[in-house]
């Protein structure tokens, strides 16, 4: 697989697992679906923040040395995604609420 495309891909994983995460503590988002869509627009965006803002980069590149090797760009683009998605996935939680 094409290195750009699965930095997005894993970057989009952990948007989406970052997103579930935190819409559930929030109790919105809407639904599993919901969450994990909005984790995963909002892991691609932290990664597109990553690689055209300077100092978004220089956080994340700090990230790829908690592993040898090449798993510590993986590893950096998760964490990454997880926090782009965790974001979202706040924000999409508190806003998307039931109609209950």
């Amino acid at each position: 697989m094409d290195p750009a495309i699965m930095a997005y891909v894993v970057q989009a994983v952990g948007g989406a697992v970052g997103g579930n995460i935190l819409g559930a503590l929030t109790r919105g988002g809407g639904g599993l679906v919901g969450r994990s869509l909005i984790g995963a627009i909002g892991g691609l965006a932290a990664g597109y923040g990553a690689s055209h803002v300077d100092a978004v980069g220089n956080i994340t590149q700090m990230w790829s040395g908690l592993m040898a090797g090449e798993n510590g760009v993986h590893v950096s683009n998760l964490i990454t995604g997880a926090a782009g998605g965790g974001i979202l996935g706040l924000i999409g939680g508190l806003l998307i609420r039931p109609r209950n």
